[in-house]
């Protein structure tokens, strides 16, 4: 059981150079590609303040962070080789060091705090949160796990699965969180857009409200617009007899 403050590590490519990665929106709403992923990142940090804890953002790029919050850069080749930087220069011996991306919709100060608490229950224990593609979007240990981290194919349907099971063998017991989808692509938007409002933080309600409407709208059907407005037929009138009349049988 600890009592040291524990670190939340977000670690991100930054809400402009996510957005040039993974296209969500079509290009006539690119202008809010970035506010989804800056809301994104906005959602990690209130959960961090939410739960107490210390907060590092790793990203290759400057950020605009707010005060008190440390932007620690990223280095390495590769995706675990930055993600092993990270990890190592933010993790302080016997606190716990919680990772998360900054794609996840969903997060709240709730899922830190059970990751918490499950950490404090003692033994050699790590919590992780599922992503319904096979990867984790929280890594939590207080323990030093990243002999392990380096092992694992990253960005994969079978990141989860090889992490648990190579800690399993080195004597880790795993906790599971419950499962929360991460932004990879434009259906996993469409889902978000069908989510209950109490599903979600209070900053995502007006920003998914437009996104609602301009998406009905972009996807409304095109064929009034292609066919143009439609003209009443003109039919001729010809002067002549008109047609005969039946006459009434007595």
């Amino acid at each position: 059981m600890t009592s040291s403050r524990p670190t939340l590590l977000i670690f991100t490519l930054g809400p402009q150079a996510e957005g040039l990665r993974r296209r969500l929106l079509p290009p006539k709403l690119a202008g809010y590609q970035r506010q989804v992923h800056r809301t994104c990142l906005d959602a990690a940090l209130g959960a961090g303040l939410g739960a107490g804890c210390r907060i590092e953002v790793s990203s290759p790029h400057q950020l605009d962070l707010p005060s008190g919050v440390h932007a620690v850069p990223q280095r390495g080749r590769g995706f675990a080789d930055r993600l092993l930087s990270a990890w190592r220069a933010a993790k302080r011996p016997d606190a716990p060091l919680l990772l998360v991306g900054a794609d996840v919709p969903g997060l709240r100060a709730a899922h830190l705090r059970q990751a918490l608490v499950s950490l404090n229950q003692g033994g050699r224990r790590v919590v992780l949160g599922p992503s319904p593609d096979g990867g984790c979007y929280l890594i939590a240990a207080t323990q030093p796990i990243d002999h392990l981290l380096g092992q694992v194919p990253w960005c994969c349907r079978d990141t989860l699965a090889k992490l648990r099971a190579a800690l399993i063998a080195d004597g880790f017991e795993v906790d599971l969180l419950e499962p929360l989808a991460d932004l990879d692509q434009p259906s996993d938007l469409d889902r978000l857009l069908s989510t209950a409002a109490a599903a979600l933080s209070r900053r995502w309600w007006a920003l998914l409200d437009r996104l609602r409407d301009l998406l009905a709208a972009l996807r409304a059907p095109a064929v009034p617009s292609l066919l143009g407005c439609p003209r009443p037929a003109i039919v001729p009138v010809r002067v002549g007899r008109g047609p005969p009349r039946l006459s009434r049988r007595r």
